[in-house]
């Protein structure tokens, strides 16, 4: 159920100290963009050199702050009372029952992991992640994106994708391609897809995709073929790259009778099931029901 806030009297608990903060932090444009977490909202707040991640909402029937600079609980921090009064700005909905992040059982994995990080000095931690992101485009790609440090001027990944889309398109023009070619290139394919929408969503990412998809969709009637010999199956790349495609879609906020025309431009080049339609029905709307009755591509 979704509680209503009394904005004011949120005003008038906040100590003049915490709240002028909160106030110069919302005049320097610190708050990232909102995000619903658990019943309640949090976003990234820079402040001077350090970002920290507070996350507010009504636990118990108390409007209560959790944030990694250290202060939790009934005494909002600057940094919560920011995004608390961003998220009152913008409409934000509350549960009367969120569940402060962490709160909720993890995997006993996660758990572990979150300890070993506790364990870690600031420095230990730094040089960790930084050594792993030179080993690991997608972990890379999501790090800086994470810190604000992609946007949609950065092209790296769309030409990264692009040329495996462009290698896969011409595996199996040379006399000696085997089925482990097609293989191979279609794991490349799903690999780098995933690093694109690590990107900031765009228009050409979207086009690059449907192009992607295409070129899955002939190289994958090699694999449904040779079934008898191949080790991947078609799907388990065509998953990857219609998600990818569906999400991207979402991202763009895309109307529904654009993605309607893009799948249909798409099932109208395929000639195996590569598409699953059915993923795309709570972006379609009122073309739902004629897109589902669309054979699959």
């Amino acid at each position: 159920m979704a509680v209503r806030i009394d904005v004011e009297a949120f005003h008038d608990s906040i100590p003049t100290a915490v709240g002028e903060t909160a106030a110069r932090l919302l005049t320097d444009g610190s708050v990232g963009e909102l995000e619903p977490a658990g019943g309640g909202v949090q976003a990234l707040v820079r402040e001077h050199d350090a970002t920290f991640q507070p996350w507010v909402g009504i636990v118990d029937g108390i409007f209560t702050g959790d944030c990694d600079c250290g202060i939790s609980g009934d005494d909002l921090c600057a940094h919560a009372v920011a995004t608390a009064l961003t998220a009152f700005h913008a409409g934000a909905t509350f549960s009367g029952a969120a569940t402060p992040p962490g709160a909720a059982p993890g995997a006993p994995e996660h758990a572990r992991y979150l300890q070993a990080v506790q364990r870690l000095s600031p420095r230990q931690l730094a040089e960790l992640v930084a050594g792993h992101a030179a080993r690991d485009r997608l972990f890379a790609t999501l790090l800086l994106s994470e810190a604000g440090m992609l946007d949609a001027a950065d092209t790296s990944g769309l030409a990264d994708f692009r040329t495996a889309v462009r290698d896969a398109s011409t595996v199996t023009a040379s006399s000696k391609w085997q089925i482990s070619d097609v293989e191979t290139t279609g794991h490349r394919l799903a690999g780098e897809v995933e690093i694109l929408c690590a990107h900031p969503a765009t228009p050409a990412a979207l086009d690059l995709v449907e192009e992607a998809i295409l070129v899955w969709d002939d190289l994958s009637g090699h694999l449904r073929d040779a079934y008898h010999i191949t080790r991947t199956e078609p799907q388990v790349i065509a998953e990857p790259l219609v998600g990818a495609h569906r999400d991207l879609c979402e991202r763009l906020d895309l109307p529904s009778d654009e993605i309607a025309q893009r799948l249909n431009r798409l099932l109208a080049r395929c000639h195996y099931d590569t598409v699953d339609v059915d993923i795309y029905a709570d972006l379609l709307a009122e073309h739902a029901v004629g897109m589902a009755g669309t054979a699959g591509c």
